[in-house]
């Protein structure tokens, strides 16, 4: 049989479609992406660095074949800011620089070590790494630096507040505190209409005083590296008579005014009674019968002061019951004046 019309024949291999299949497989290759880097990180050990402890600060995913790495106390790569330079070798060297302080080490990896840790040391710190097959690395880090907290105190420590009143509390503490709360009788305290904080939350202000407010307060300050919490400071809140207008100044000058008056007045009864020696004196008594006041005769009955209800009265009575002894002669009659005191 002979072949069929139309049929068609592939191409023989070696013509020009070996070049065009070559060729894109050349540009292929060409345009592949090549493999992305490890970005390179720097973590801190201990992650909260305390004020007189040291930290690390080791590059995470440096380039293996690195030959330097220059360490700056700063967020840029300025000369003047620069720390150290350190080539892993073999061996190991360390040149120092104009911002080394004697603090400072370089380790493997070119990890950055600083010793007895200060407030000053708190910053931004970059390395700048070299290889001779990857591009040169730079990153920065921040390095915080916290000091043990002291013990904080309020003021006043103590306090008495009228009911409807205000009173105001200062936390005293280190300005490096991260944190402050304020608690009263153990339970946080928040903001409200009553209560009012400051900015920093270093002074507590509290109005309109109802009796719920009673009790103890603290300030609680905190930092990455401590808590520390003060001591109670008491607040009593004093029962107010809701009927008066007037302020607890007023009331007290109130009272001690009542008092001074109230002693004024007895000093005055008090003297008076000694002026006139407590009542009307006694005369003495003649005969058993109190004497008269004046030389009284028949017909002197003047009353004296305090004599209104007591009259005199002279009265003779004669001897007439003496019988004369035997054989002597009768005596004329004598009288004896005795003195009769008749009350009215």
């Amino acid at each position: 049989m002979g072949r069929l019309s139309g049929s068609w024949d592939p191409p023989a291999w070696g013509g020009p479609w070996k070049g065009l299949l070559l060729a894109a497989s050349v540009l292929g290759s060409c345009l592949q992406p090549a493999p992305a880097q490890t970005p390179v990180t720097i973590v801190l050990t201990p992650p909260s660095p305390a004020v007189g402890g040291g930290v690390s600060l080791a590059p995470q995913n440096p380039p293996q074949d690195f030959t330097s790495c220059i360490w700056f106390r700063s967020a840029t790569t300025d000369p003047s800011s620069r720390i150290l330079t350190y080539f892993p070798g073999p061996p190991p060297v360390q040149n120092n620089d104009l911002a080394h302080t004697g603090r400072e080490t370089a380790g493997p990896g070119c990890a950055l070590h600083i010793a007895g840790l200060r407030l000053s040391d708190m910053g931004s710190y970059t390395v700048d790494i070299q290889s001779p097959t990857s591009p040169a690395v730079t990153t920065t880090v921040h390095l915080p630096v916290s000091e043990m907290l002291p013990k904080p105190t309020v003021t006043p420590n103590q306090i008495q507040v009228p009911e409807n009143g205000t009173f105001t509390l200062t936390c005293n503490s280190s300005p490096h505190a991260d944190t402050l709360l304020w608690l009263r009788d153990g339970a946080s305290l928040a903001p409200s209409d009553r209560l009012g904080l400051s900015p920093d939350n270093r002074t507590l202000t509290v109005s309109g005083v109802t009796q719920g407010d009673a009790g103890a307060y603290q300030c609680e300050v905190r930092n990455p590296v401590s808590t520390e919490r003060s001591e109670p400071s008491t607040v009593t809140v004093a029962y107010a008579d809701p009927n008066s207008d007037l302020s607890p100044g007023a009331i007290a000058g109130i009272v001690i005014g009542s008092l001074a008056g109230a002693a004024l007045l007895g000093g005055l009864l008090y003297f008076l009674l000694c002026k006139t020696g407590g009542g009307p004196k006694q005369r003495p008594s003649v005969g058993g019968q109190a004497a008269p006041a004046h030389n009284q005769g028949v017909g002197d009955n003047k009353p004296t002061l305090g004599d209104e209800n007591i009259q005199y009265s002279t009265l003779a009575f004669t001897a007439g019951d003496q019988k004369p002894p035997p054989g002597s002669q009768p005596r004329p009659e004598s009288g004896t004046v005795y003195s009769e005191i008749r009350k009215k």
